[in-house]
């Protein structure tokens, strides 16, 4: 009798109650506006950097990554900025920026204390060396 129970047409009941909701698309979130400046003396260039940072959260995640980026605000902008700074010119300088964009996502993630973002996009991004 017992081996039965697991031989039934029917997919369980915690399956049937998952595919019943909707799927919530991800939502963009904007992390931020960031300005900062790199020196390099032995170059005697300065180089500015301006960009506007946005990540993808699930829908269902959404308020609970606003909450986290409150309470962490400054803390989030430090790291963002430290980890643009620690950024070699190769990877600022890569059209698509992809491994600058996982290295900002793991750093975001580590500050909020979850995988909250899925994707980061930077947008309005301008660098400019003298």
């Amino acid at each position: 009798m017992a081996l039965l129970a697991g031989c039934a047409k029917e997919p369980p009941v915690e399956a049937a109650q998952s595919a019943d909701l909707p799927e919530v698309p991800p939502v963009e979130m904007e992390i931020g506006d960031f300005k900062f400046r790199m020196s390099d003396p032995t170059a005697g260039t300065t180089t500015k950097f301006n960009f506007t940072l946005y990540g993808l959260v699930p829908g269902d995640q959404v308020t609970d990554a606003q909450a986290a980026m409150d309470e962490r605000e400054q803390r989030l902008r430090d790291r963002v900025l430290r980890t643009a700074r620690e950024a070699s010119p190769v990877e600022l300088e890569d059209p698509d920026l992809t491994m600058f964009r996982k290295r900002m996502l793991l750093e975001v993630n580590r500050e909020l204390g979850e995988m909250y973002f899925q994707e980061l996009f930077l947008d309005r991004y301008w660098v400019k060396t003298r």
